[in-house]
């Protein structure tokens, strides 16, 4: 067995060790590494970060269902979110987090393309408690079977699969409309993004933004002001403004083309980059199993549907991206510092997400909460520590214009649109009024 599951299931098995009565904080263990196999997965399956996302969010709310019981403090999600129903009822006795490690492995591996990764970890857990008679070890997992089944029936009606076969994105050759970008000049990924059902909105353009930018070759417009902006500033990038837009990057299929060779980097999505600091932020409270899994569903959900609120704007507004208009107007030497990604620039997606998921870990952790992000350690970068999540937020949306892929006023108009939807999923489904 690789050591990676090895590590894995000896967290799963410490509340049998400490016999049923681990503390709730070693029992979230098991859920952070399950996470951690998640993003692993969906990583070394190259999906899109709007897939990601919606990979992210399902086993999470599964397991969250399972293990918040009949507690008070934590709301049920049925009759919240677009489309989900009650659940199936608990049975009289049973082991609520056997039954969610059972729900989120199930659901994980319906969704991603390596299976068998979770199939093999569900396989040893099952049969080492299983060989260790934990009592109500079969009640507690055909439960998180039923949620899991229940979960990924909902799923099924998400409109995921129809998007799947709809056609591709035709490009414009109107004015300042979306064309193809360099190195691959790859057709603009999800068109249809904001065909699928949201989990908390009325509709995909619930969040609008109220300000759009337009393009225009006008010295004295908006978009020519911005777009020299950013012409000005990535011509002249410091060591530290390229180092941030480095590690923020988080594009999970970077094309590298030296010469007649070419091959890609695969990296972490920005999906899975924030749930990794959420994971950080429980584990460094000594948070309880229930509010971590909270953290996790809550940040998922408001990322999944900030990614459609974000691509219903990309491809209503199809703007034109920075290296096609400076090239075409401005500089035909100038290249951005990171590699563009293929869809439409306005709103900036990562920007969008990004403030979404800083907003629900900010009703959660507080305003002013310090930490250290060590997600990019293991693919060459070094750790950076903030002073609060809208501060790491604020770095990831100008990472952006740094590198060369966002005007600067895209990055204005994407912190509020994120920041309205992370505090609409969070009120919604918690039903704060803080």
């Amino acid at each position: 067995m690789p050591d990676f599951y090895k590590k894995l299931l000896l967290a799963a098995f410490s509340f049998i060790v400490l016999q049923n009565q681990a503390s709730a904080q070693q029992e979230a263990k098991v859920l952070h590494q399950l996470n951690d196999l998640l993003i692993n997965t969906v990583m070394h399956d190259v999906y899109t970060p709007p897939v990601a996302s919606r990979i992210y969010t399902y086993p999470n709310i599964a397991f969250y269902e399972c293990i918040k019981g009949t507690d008070a403090e934590y709301p049920g999600f049925a009759g919240k979110l677009n489309g989900l129903k009650q659940l199936p009822a608990a049975p009289g006795a049973y082991n609520d987090t056997l039954a969610a490690y059972a729900a989120f492995s199930y659901v994980a591996q319906k969704l991603v393309g390596s299976e068998e990764k979770f199939i093999d970890w569900y396989t040893h857990f099952h049969d080492s408690i299983v060989q260790k008679k934990v009592p109500l070890a079969e009640e507690s997992f055909e439960h998180g079977r039923k949620v899991a089944n229940h979960i990924l029936q909902w799923a099924k009606d998400d409109n995921y699969g129809p998007t799947r076969a709809m056609p591709r994105f035709t490009n414009s050759d109107l004015p300042g409309k979306w064309q193809l970008t360099p190195a691959d000049y790859a057709t603009a990924i999800e068109p249809h993004w904001n065909e699928m059902r949201t989990f908390t909105f009325n509709n995909p353009g619930q969040f609008m933004p109220k300000k759009i930018l337009v393009y225009s070759r006008k010295k004295k417009s908006a978009f020519n002001k911005t777009m020299m902006e950013l012409y000005k500033l990535t011509s002249k990038l410091d060591t530290a403004q390229k180092a941030t837009a480095k590690y923020w990057d988080d594009n999970p299929n970077v094309s590298v083309n030296l010469g007649h060779l070419n091959y890609f980097i695969h990296k972490i999505s920005p999906g899975g980059h924030w749930l990794m600091i959420a994971k950080q932020a429980c584990i460094e409270n000594n948070i309880g199993i229930k509010k971590s899994a909270l953290a996790y569903s809550l940040t998922s959900i408001a990322m999944y549907d900030a990614f459609i609120s974000s691509w219903d704007v990309k491809f209503k507004t199809n703007l034109i991206r920075p290296i096609t208009v400076i090239n075409q107007f401005v500089d035909q030497k100038w290249e951005p510092y990171i590699q563009t990604p293929p869809f439409p620039e306005f709103t900036s997606g990562h920007a969008v997400i990004s403030n979404a998921a800083a907003t629900i870990l900010t009703h959660i952790f507080g305003e002013n909460y310090h930490f250290t992000d060590y997600t990019e350690i293991p693919f060459g970068n070094t750790s950076r520590s903030f002073n609060s999540f809208y501060e790491a937020a604020h770095e990831v949306t100008w990472s952006r214009v740094y590198g060369g892929i966002h005007y600067p006023l895209t990055a204005e108009i994407s912190i509020d649109q994120g920041k309205d939807i992370g505090n609409y999923v969070y009120h919604k489904l918690t039903g704060s009024n803080k």
